[in-house]
């Protein structure tokens, strides 16, 4: 470990060396520093103790058994390790001279219980061969509370002791969950164990807000959860139609302290202060109240911090978006983006949060939520949230077209004030009527809608022909969203037969959303002749669109190691987009223009039919298949007479392989043109960039290819994970780009042949246990792409290669729980080339260097900080090449319990943060400086209410990390 750590950072300061100025070359050597004095203290760590563990029935090994090594005179936990496929343990880094306690747990077995000591001549203890006996009662029975070990194996099930991770004590769920050990939480709040998405987090075993996991990790006190467990959702495995548990994300489901279920509790905070860019204020409370088989939530927040209140997954999965499982963390994008709020938008409406034109957003919201189990069989929740934005942007972009030594450089002004606001409405129920049979059943309505003003001032120059226009575009656009979601799922298992499965899924979605974009522009044309261009527009567009799928999956065993799998799905879509402009006639828009107007009609069958034959020998499973799929979909154009029909019928093979942690898919699909590529009319409603259609678009043709790798060590906690991607596409949709002699871009969309991308992601962590007061933890990984395409300008082929690389490795120190450092690195690459040597390429490199610390050595006094340095040397300007980023905060804590937190905190306190960007695509380069919070200060005070009988102790006694 010392000696990879070593060459991480030897590797860090070549980079610095070569690329960066003399700040980043001290933090280099300091973190060198730091991990070479704490690697030198573990080399005196040489106490070692170890053993193996046998089933006391059989003899045979126990796999996954925790072992735990507490301080005899306090029950505080020193470290603790898995047993190995062979049940043997090791347990390294104990001191001399001191009393333990070793605690064996399993599940379904007794407690086995040893005191021992070490000594200086005698460092090493073999405890041999350890028989443990089955016992019926839950572990939970057996062990005494202070006993818990802080991670424990329950079949498929990895459980938390929430008491062993200590956190700030106004600490949130997700603060709880970046202690855990193979947890990993972005800035944008999602979350990842071992690599692997986490898709819901559950409050004992029942929904939170909705399925959207930062629901939960972002308003729920982590003082009053006992247990954290994760497992395989499920759910998603019955979506699937198979049983290949390396295919789905992850589950995590949050149990409370005993206390915490008979009575209320929650917290609210106020807080207030000012910075550089004006006041600044945060508020909000949640409490929960829970009585025999009712759970009852009630959320409300504001605040002007880029904060958002709510997370809106929920809101992607009923917009129909799937999930994405690319993870790229680590990384900034070229980007020295300082701002790192998260927002969602679906349609055109934003939910919450930082905006995504960035700026400074308000944002208000309030939430109820509502979970009824009356009794196993039987569960029934209802919610209800509001969420509202107000957010000012103010952007400067900057974007360079090159084409040969020609370049037009195109800057433009951005001021736009944003106004959203969004109702959901959401209920289900979980039946379990038997224990063959689950029914699933969900319904979710939501009304949104948002205003956007904004002002354009744009130029456009050509590095020959000088100024080729200039103007300002002034929109004023309204968009309204109604979204209704139901689905019902039913599987039934055979009471004859094991592993005879039907499930049957079904779902509706319907979606309204209208919008009217007000135009008014005067350009001035300047090349080839000179003229003024006024415009005065009104244009609106209605897309009605219903969506239904039906579908059946059978599963059937042949055998010990064979199984049929049979499945079939229906899909309907009906698309209806009315798309009318009118122009200004005095103070109305009453004069349509047809030029400008269309009816747009989409109407879409597909069937699709499914077999396989699974084989399954021992840790391999061999799953060849074969689907038929047939389409037809007619569109319909106001103005051409006859329907635009087209059918494919298609035989896609596809095969799946498994060996234990590891899975090879390949597949092939056929994908639809998305409807907005087919509206033949022009939008022009940003005159600068005229969008055109193209109902001549084919479908997709796509051969894919994926594999992901989990597995994980028990001796030594080490954590591996990996997953890749790649694909080639025919008929896929390209961009074809025309600027004319003025400077106005048109773009369409045409079909191409030849996509290719290739993906990967692959991550190491480990958690380690020195002496008795010192933890040391490392991670790293990386995210890689590479994309080809082609695309036309001006008639021009190009095919684009386009790599985009991010590498981050963090370590964690934690003495005593007294002092903890977070230092960590990351770099990106990105790199876009063209075949026509006429577009120039680019390429970008940026990489951030930065530590958090937390110190807590005086009582009731608690400080944190966080410092990072960022540079990017696609700036020329220093001021947005290199910037420190510094931030700090003061906790005190009163009252009983410590209930309540005085925070005061800076943000920005050395004012060097910038919102920049740099995107090359294509032939341009995009720069944008946006404008931000900025430095400012902030006091917040922040009350917990504990219900009688919860634990009074605020976290445990160390951390893994």
């Amino acid at each position: 470990m010392l000696r990879f750590s070593v060459t991480f950072f030897r590797v860090l300061r070549v980079v610095d060396m070569q690329t960066i100025s003399r700040p980043l070359s001290f933090y280099s050597r300091a973190a060198l520093f730091i991990l070479l004095f704490f690697g030198a203290l573990s080399v005196n760590a040489q106490g070692v103790i170890t053993g193996k563990l046998v089933d006391s029935a059989t003899g045979k090994p126990l796999y996954m058994a925790t072992v735990t090594v507490f301080k005899a005179s306090d029950t505080t936990v020193v470290t603790y390790r898995l047993s190995g496929e062979d049940g043997s343990f090791r347990i390294p880094g104990l001191a001399a001279d001191l009393p333990y306690r070793l605690i064996v747990s399993f599940t379904g077995f007794g407690v086995y219980r040893k005191e021992f000591r070490l000594s200086a001549a005698e460092p090493g203890l073999n405890l041999g061969t350890i028989t443990l006996f089955p016992d019926t009662k839950d572990l939970d029975e057996v062990l005494v509370v202070a006993e818990r070990p802080p991670m424990v194996i329950r079949k498929d099930t990895v459980e938390f002791n929430a008491n062993a991770f200590k956190t700030l004590p106004n600490a949130l769920v997700e603060d709880l969950l970046k202690k855990l050990p193979g947890v990993q939480v972005d800035k944008q709040g999602n979350i990842m164990v071992n690599g692997k998405r986490v898709n819901r987090i559950l409050v004992d075993g029942k929904n939170f807000f909705g399925s959207d996991p930062k629901m939960a990790s972002r308003n729920l006190p982590s003082n009053v959860i006992d247990k954290i467990q994760v497992t395989d959702d499920k759910d998603e495995l019955l979506e699937n139609g198979d049983d290949n548990l390396n295919n789905v994300g992850k589950v995590i489901n949050l149990t409370f302290k005993k206390g915490v279920k008979k009575g209320l509790f929650g917290k609210a905070y106020a807080g207030g202060g000012g910075g550089i860019n004006g006041s600044r204020f945060e508020g909000g409370a949640i409490a929960n109240i829970f009585r025999d088989t009712l759970q009852v939530s009630l959320l409300g927040y504001s605040n002007n911090l880029n904060r958002p209140g709510f997370g809106w997954s929920d809101l992607m999965q009923t917009g129909g978006l799937g999930r994405n499982r690319d993870v790229s963390g680590g990384g900034n994008n070229s980007s020295n983006n300082s701002n790192f709020g998260s927002n969602i938008s679906i349609n055109g409406i934003n939910f919450g949060g930082m905006s995504r034109l960035g700026g400074v957003t308000t944002s208000n919201g309030l939430g109820f939520n509502l979970n009824h189990s009356p009794n196993k069989k039987k569960s029934f929740f209802a919610q209800y949230y509001f969420g509202q934005v107000h957010t000012d942007a103010e952007t400067d972009n900057n974007t360079r077209i090159f084409n040969g030594d020609t370049i037009i450089t195109n800057k433009s002004l951005y001021n736009t004030v944003l106004r959203g606001n969004t109702h959901t409405f959401g209920a289900g129920m979980n039946l379990k009527p038997d224990t063959l049979t689950t029914i699933t059943a969900t319904a979710s309505y939501i009304i949104g809608g948002e205003n956007n003003r904004s002002r354009n001032d744009q130029s456009g120059t050509n590095n020959f022909l000088g100024d080729l226009n200039n103007g300002n575009v002034n929109i004023n656009g309204n968009t309204r969203n109604n979204i209704l979601r139901e689905s019902f799922s039913l599987t039934r298992l055979s009471k004859n037969k094991t592993g005879r499965r039907i499930s049957f899924a079904q779902g509706v979605v319907w979606n309204r959303k209208n919008t009217d974009s007000y135009t008014d522009a005067l350009i001035h044309y300047l090349y080839p002749r000179q003229f003024d261009s006024l415009t005065n527009q009104l244009r609106t567009e209605q897309v009605p669109t219903w969506f239904a799928y039906a579908g059946v999956n059978y599963r059937e065993p042949l055998g010990k190691k064979w199984f049929l799998r049979a499945g079939t799905r229906y899909e309907y879509e009906n698309l209806k987009n009315d798309v009318a402009t009118f122009d200004k006639d005095g103070t109305r828009y009453d004069q349509q223009n047809n030029d400008l107007s269309s009816l747009f009609l989409r109407n879409s069958n597909k069937y699709q039919a499914s077999t396989g034959l699974e084989f399954k020998h021992k840790g391999l499973a061999i799953t060849p298949g074969v689907r038929y799929q047939y389409q037809q979909f007619e569109n319909r154009v106001s103005y051409i007479p006859d329907p635009l029909i087209q059918k494919q019928s298609n035989v896609l093979p596809q095969l799946e392989i498994t060996y234990k942690k590891l899975t090879v898919n390949f597949s092939r699909d056929v994908q639809l043109p998305e409807y907005r590529y087919l509206i033949p009319v022009r939008n022009n409603t940003n005159p600068y960039v005229i969008n055109l259609g193209n109902t001549g678009l084919l479908p997709a043709i796509m051969n894919q290819v994926s594999a992901n790798l989990n597995t994980f060590n028990p001796k030594n906690n080490l954590n591996v994970w990996s997953w890749g991607e790649a694909y080639i596409a025919n008929n896929d949709v390209m961009q074809s780009i025309t600027v004319d002699e003025s400077g106005i871009q048109t773009i369409q969309p045409i079909n191409a042949d030849g996509s290719k991308r290739v993906a990967a992601n692959f991550g190491l962590n480990q958690d380690i246990k020195y002496k008795n007061s010192f933890t040391f933890s490392w991670n790293v990984g990386t995210w890689t792409e590479y994309r080809e395409s082609k695309f036309f300008y001006n008639g021009a082929l190009g095919n684009q290669k386009w790599l985009n690389s991010n590498v981050w490795s963090n370590l964690g120190f934690n003495w005593d729980d007294k002092l903890e450092v977070r230092p960590a690195y990351s770099f990106s690459y990105m790199s876009v080339k063209n075949t026509n040597p006429r577009f120039t390429p680019a390429r970008s490199f940026d990489q951030t260097l930065g530590t958090e610390l937390v110190f807590r050595y005086i009582k009731h006094v608690i400080f944190d900080t966080e410092l990072r340095y960022l540079n990017n040397n696609a700036f020329a300007d220093p001021q947005y090449r290199r910037m420190f980023m510094w931030n700090a905060g003061v906790n005190f804590t009163f009252f009983k319990d410590e209930r309540a937190v005085l925070r005061l905190y800076g943000n920005d306190l050395l004012n060097q943060t910038r919102n920049t960007d740099i995107i090359p695509y294509q032939n341009t380069v995009r720069t944008t400086y946006s404008n931000i919070l900025g430095q400012y200060f902030l006091a917040t005070f922040t009350y917990n209410l504990r219900p009688a009988g919860a634990k009074k102790k605020v976290g445990g006694g160390w951390s893994l990390w």
